[in-house]
Parts: structure tokens; C-alpha cells; sequence
């Protein structure tokens, strides 16, 4: 599974015709770039190399807000209630026009209210488990967590989030019960891949370049 990552604007930007042609300047003051994770994830670091090579493009300033929580909520209301005068943007992704949509009632409505204008990269999710784990593919490690039932827990960055659904389906696919396991913590190398790389025997879907920093301590991927 692989997360899409786009940018997502304040309705009116693109929208109006002759936009470009009647604000010839612009820009000409520095665009807020909305990320709706912490800083020194891996959304964080696409967002940041995004803004980089938009703003040589541009010649002008992009300035890098994080607003987490909420899987993405908050970010996605700031972004709404902005001005639709094209200096702010938000990179989305699947919980703020995905999964939060789809699990909670939420203040803003992820069609209308923005306007998208661009995929700027995916990122694979990859099922891990640490390398001490006795199980080599997913074959055995499904006979594992059905031979300690309840025992095993995954990481996951929260109700409703990718990570848990993704758990969760897997779990309905093949009747090998987990229980989800801490959220996602504002630091570049979340708590649940820790402890995957720790003693516990935690499996998590972490996405792939949360683990390429782990360098040799990278888990044991199935």
C-alpha cells in the first residue's frame, strides 16, 4: 500500500480565470507551506525538498508551518479558512482527504473546500517486525501471532489512521489477531519503529524512509 502525497490550496487558487494573467507579480511575498505532521518525518522531508526546488522556480520564499494532529485535521481547517489568494498551501495526503474524512465528522469538506494542484510523490508502506522475531515471510509470521494469540501488538499512528486500517484489514484477511499498539510521537523516529528495533516484538506498517534511517539497525522487513 503507498501513500499519495499532493498539494492542496485555498479554494479560489486555479479556480478563477485569467488568474495568472491579472496577477502578473505574483508571487510577491513569501507562500506558507502547511505540513500536517510534525517536523523530521518523512512528509515533513518531501515537503521541505518540495518547497526548496518550488521556490528557485518561483524566485520567491516558501516558508515550512508544521501543524500536527489530529491526522491531519488541524492542518486541513487552518488551510481551509485561509485566504483564497493563493499564499497558502498544504500538502495533503490520505488522512487529511482519506481516512479522517471517512471515520470522523469533520468542520471542512476535503472536496470543496480545497483545490488540488499536483501529486508531489508516493511513499510505500512495508510490514516489519524485529530481526529477532522468529519468523522469516509473512507466512510464518501469520502462524506466529496465531500461535500467541493476544500477545502480539502492532504499531499504529492512531484510530482511523493508515497505519491502523491497514493493520486492521490485514488482521481480517487472515484471522491473525493483534492489538494496535501507542500512536505516532513527534520525533523523527517514531516510538513504534523503536520498539520494533528494541526488545518488544512489535510489528508496524512504517513507511519506507522512516526505516532508511536506521541504517543498520534497520528491521526485519517480511
Amino acid at each position: 500500500m503507498k501513500r499519495r502525497t499532493l498539494i492542496q490550496a485555498a479554494p479560489l487558487l486555479m479556480a478563477m480565470p485569467g488568474l495568472a494573467s491579472a496577477q502578473a507579480a505574483f508571487p510577491n511575498r513569501p507562500i506558507k507551506y502547511i505540513v500536517p505532521v510534525a517536523a523530521g518525518g518523512g512528509s515533513d522531508m518531501i515537503g521541505r525538498q518540495v518547497c526548496e526546488r518550488l521556490s528557485k522556480v518561483l524566485g520567491q520564499s516558501i516558508v515550512v508551518e508544521n501543524h500536527g494532529g489530529g491526522g491531519g485535521v488541524i492542518a486541513s481547517q487552518m488551510t481551509a479558512k485561509a485566504a483564497p489568494d493563493g499564499y497558502t498551501l498544504m500538502q495533503g495526503y490520505v488522512a487529511t482527504h482519506g481516512t479522517a474524512p471517512a471515520t470522523r465528522k469533520l468542520n471542512y469538506d476535503p472536496i470543496k473546500d480545497f483545490t488540488p494542484l499536483g501529486m508531489i510523490g508516493t511513499t510505500p508502506n512495508v510490514l516489519v517486525v524485529n530481526a529477532n522475531t522468529p519468523v522469516k515471510d509473512v507466512k510464518e509470521f501469520i502462524q506466529y501471532v496465531k500461535k500467541n494469540p493476544g500477545k502480539i501488538s502492532y504499531g499504529s499512528a492512531g484510530a482511523g489512521s493508515l497505519t491502523h486500517l491497514t493493520a486492521e484489514l490485514f488482521k481480517m484477511q487472515t484471522g491473525a489477531f493483534m492489538v494496535p499498539w501507542i500512536g505516532r510521537c513527534p520525533t523523527p523516529y517514531s516510538r513504534r519503529t523503536r520498539a520494533c528495533l528494541g526488545s518488544d516484538r512489535q510489528p508496524t506498517p512504517p513507511r519506507a524512509q522512516r526505516c532508511a534511517h536506521h541504517g543498520r539497525g534497520w528491521p526485519q522487513r517480511l
